[in-house]
């Protein structure tokens, strides 16, 4: 019964962290099924083969290369599981298993370093697994494991779920080659007889590579993550540049088109009195009706504000789609020209994409803007196609598409960008046929 235990326990402690953590990287839409599905599958495919182990190596008693042979068996399984399991890019599960072998060969040699030391009478030959090593193997796994989950597996995650593939060649050759140094040196180590009185010596130095290459992983990740996110932030910048030209563009535009306008309404006004055609009268009242609305329209007391409302105004008219628009604010808004610009055009320009799939019958547009105390707060609710609910607000991120190479919709991300900005927020939600976007910011805490 103590060979049956011993080989099974110490069986699954060896190959279950390494089973289950090779798919926590990744996200859940990478993987083939819920990742609750997967972890729980390879937890019972640890079981199965940890319970069948022992009865494999009966008919090999003295046979000690029988264990690591169906070890060995047992990764490739897991091995051919992983690739079919997770639908990433080959580069981004080659480094996660680089880094799940590293975690496998370090616990292997902390529990083979530690053995020599102990007295043989604690070591049974016979067997794969002793009740020295399965408790060996315990005590390594309540050490590593949770070193590996918070400073390697955690940073891994995020740079997994960021990074394109074709951007990380330089993280995986770092990756590849650190883990072969230190697994070299492990193995070579491990199998040198050491000197008595130096040899804790040695294992304290191999320790702190070990910890050394947990450091290099987190870091690695970390600086690669840090470099991407400045040069996305880089790239929003200069995006939000060419959006606030184009819509300034396009708002001088319209501006001198209904100054040119007023002049030829009075020329045609005055012909029309001469000829008397009493048609092009009527249509010239209900023409001059409209500018003159447009002229005197003045939503808030901030021009950049009721420019770009004006702007995108005429366009709902234009298109026959109903919108409310309800704005309050004590003239100036505290932020900068063009983050105001970027802010209400790349909700307004996503708003109105969305209504343009609609039938007429269907368009819904409400566009609020307030004042309340030291913060501006946006709300744009509009109705879209999709229907399927995001659950409660969530950040930019969420909204995702695997078709756009994982990346969500620059708009969004601009939006986030500018209420980072000011100490603020942005969430989204889409629910019931009906897309909210939320702002809030903060621009005299920004000053500060």
């Amino acid at each position: 019964m103590n060979f049956y235990l011993s080989n099974s326990l110490g069986f699954f402690l060896q190959l279950a962290p390494c089973a289950l953590m090779i798919f926590l990287p990744f996200p859940e839409e990478a993987l083939r099924f819920s990742r609750r599905r997967i972890l729980a599958g390879a937890a019972v495919f640890s079981l199965a083969l940890a319970a069948l182990f022992p009865l494999t190596l009966l008919p090999f008693p003295t046979f000690y290369g029988m264990g690591n042979l169906i070890m060995l068996f047992a990764v490739m399984l897991v091995l051919a599981g992983f690739v079919w399991l997770v639908r990433e890019d080959l580069t981004k599960k080659m480094l996660v298993f680089c880094v799940v072998l590293f975690y496998a060969v370090t616990q292997y040699w902390l529990v083979n370093s530690t053995r020599i030391v102990l007295p043989e009478t604690l070591l049974l030959t016979s067997v794969a697994y002793s009740s020295m090593d399965t408790l060996l193997y315990a005590a390594t796994a309540a050490v590593t494991l949770p070193l590996m989950l918070l400073f390697v597996i955690r940073p891994m995650s995020e740079f997994i779920r960021e990074m394109e593939p074709e951007k990380i060649r330089r993280e995986y050759a770092i990756t590849i080659a650190s883990t072969t140094v230190l697994v070299a040196a492990m193995m070579f180590a491990s199998v040198q007889n050491y000197i008595p009185s130096y040899y804790f010596v040695v294992l304290l130095l191999e320790l702190l590579l070990i910890l050394e290459q947990i450091l290099i992983y987190w870091l690695l990740f970390r600086e690669s993550l840090r470099r991407k996110r400045d040069g996305d932030r880089q790239r929003v910048l200069e995006i939000q540049r060419m959006q606030y030209e184009n819509i300034r563009r396009e708002m001088e535009s319209a501006r001198r088109f209904r100054h040119d306008l007023r002049h030829h309404l009075n020329v045609l006004g005055a012909l029309n009195a001469q000829g008397k055609r009493s048609e092009i009268s009527e249509y010239l009242k209900q023409y001059g009706a409209v500018y003159e609305r447009l002229r005197q329209l003045n939503l808030s007391g901030d021009p950049v504000v009721d420019g770009i409302l004006e702007y995108y105004l005429a366009q709902v008219r234009d298109e026959s789609i109903p919108m409310e628009c309800e704005v309050d604010l004590p003239g100036d808004s505290g932020l900068e020209a063009m983050d105001m610009t970027v802010l209400l055009g790349n909700c307004l320009e996503n708003a109105l994409a969305a209504q343009r799939k609609l039938p007429p019958e269907a368009r819904r547009l409400r566009v609020e803007l307030r004042a309340a105390k030291s913060m501006i707060l946006l709300r744009i609710q509009n109705s879209c196609a999709e229907t399927d609910d995001s659950g409660g607000p969530k950040d930019w991120k969420s909204f995702a598409r695997r078709g756009d190479a994982g990346r969500a919709g620059v708009g969004l991300s601009s939006v986030d960008a500018i209420a980072q900005k000011y100490d603020g927020s942005a969430l989204f939600q889409r629910k019931d046929g009906q897309f909210t976007t939320r702002v809030i910011l903060n621009p005299k805490q920004a000053q500060e």
